[in-house]
């Protein structure tokens, strides 16, 4: 999974705060950076005078840089034609166009200069999708990029999102999608999430949604995003998902069991998440779990079955639907309840783990 920060040149942030989040960010592994200028806001002559300085430092970091244009910036920076080979002497991989025809989407995705072509994630219609794909482009050059809404209640649904990029991907297209962060963008300062849902979420949480779901990239949409939330994004993975959970065992041996990754089997259960290799990891150290703890089922528990549960002591599970009682079945963990909704996305065959307070 790609991940990237935006720069604004000429809003919130000196020219010297915007080197400084391209520096942090590859520190952290974040090698993608959306340039955005933001009309009427941005003071246009610092915009101008800081853009070199900040082209040179992202090519110097080795970043993918990414170029919002649209029909305003064409007009505002004196661009009469969409030029290509101009973009890539500057050093810029990626071109985002807020407005496109689909058949010259298709004809920019064969330029000879290697630039990916970004476009609206969030507003392609199937018939644009059609015309798009029938004119054969060249997919490992086009992305799709879901938008940052930044007035609170006007970004997307978890629904609407997961159909337009599930759509995509079938295309063969990768998605991205933007995340709000601590240092919130003018003018409204509200978080600048592609999903509503994210607006007031943390960013950590917000990045191992879109792990869960797939996506191929991840940007930080707010202005200066702390060190704790690059820190976060930079260790992010879309091979697992992760589940923050803290232990209601004292037990050492269930919490050393739980420490690990674990697999979601391929029959499919009902009422809980079954995981492949909890049996066969405790039979291997030779450990045994007695019974404790063998309370109510609730939503989000992660239960251990113990020594009475004849055959099947070890095994983990992630509780879906409330069950009651059983003598057989320790609960030893419990998901943060803002995380439950992930639990949804572990499908069979998945990878997934917890990290534990």
């Amino acid at each position: 999974m790609e991940k990237g920060i935006t720069i604004y040149p000429g809003l919130d942030n000196s020219p010297e705060e915007n080197l400084l989040l391209l520096r942090r960010a590859a520190k952290y592994g974040i090698h993608r950076v959306f340039f955005a200028l933001m009309l009427p806001y941005a003071n246009l002559r610092q915009a101008k005078n800081e853009l070199g300085r900040l082209l040179r430092q992202a090519q110097k970091l080795r970043m993918d840089i990414i170029a919002a244009l649209t029909p305003d910036v064409m007009r505002t920076l004196h661009i009469a034609h969409l030029r290509l080979e101009a973009f890539r002497l500057i050093g810029i991989q990626t071109l985002f166009l807020k407005n496109f025809i689909p058949e010259d989407l298709a004809e920019l995705s064969h330029n000879p200069y290697g630039i990916q072509i970004q476009f609206s994630a969030s507003h392609v219609t199937t018939d644009e999708l059609e015309r798009l794909l029938l004119n054969r482009p060249k997919l490992e050059q086009l992305e799709a990029l879901h938008h940052g809404y930044d007035r609170e209640g006007t970004g997307m649904s978890e629904e609407n999102l997961i159909r337009r990029t599930v759509m995509l991907h079938r295309s063969g297209i990768r998605v991205s999608a933007f995340v709000p962060g601590s240092g919130r963008r003018s003018p409204f300062r509200a978080g600048i999430p592609s999903l509503e849902m994210h607006r007031h979420m943390s960013a950590d949480l917000a990045c191992r949604h879109y792990a869960a779901m797939g996506m191929d990239s991840v940007f930080f949409a707010d202005s200066m995003p702390s060190v704790e939330e690059l820190s976060a994004m930079g260790s992010l993975s879309s091979r697992e998902i992760v589940l923050r959970a803290h232990f209601l065992t004292p037990n050492d041996v269930e919490r050393r069991l739980l420490l690990h990754p674990f697999t979601a089997r391929i029959d499919e259960a009902r009422d809980a998440v079954r995981a492949m290799e909890g049996q066969a990891r405790l039979t291997e150290a030779g450990e045994n779990i007695p019974p404790h703890n063998t309370q109510e089922r609730l939503v989000g528990d992660i239960t251990i079955d113990n020594e009475t549960c004849t055959g099947f002591m070890g095994e983990v599970q992630i509780i879906k639907r409330p069950s009651p009682a059983s003598s057989r079945t320790n609960v030893a963990a419990r998901i943060h309840e803002e995380e439950t909704f992930l639990i949804n996305y572990i499908m069979p065959g998945r990878t997934f783990r917890f990290r534990f307070d």
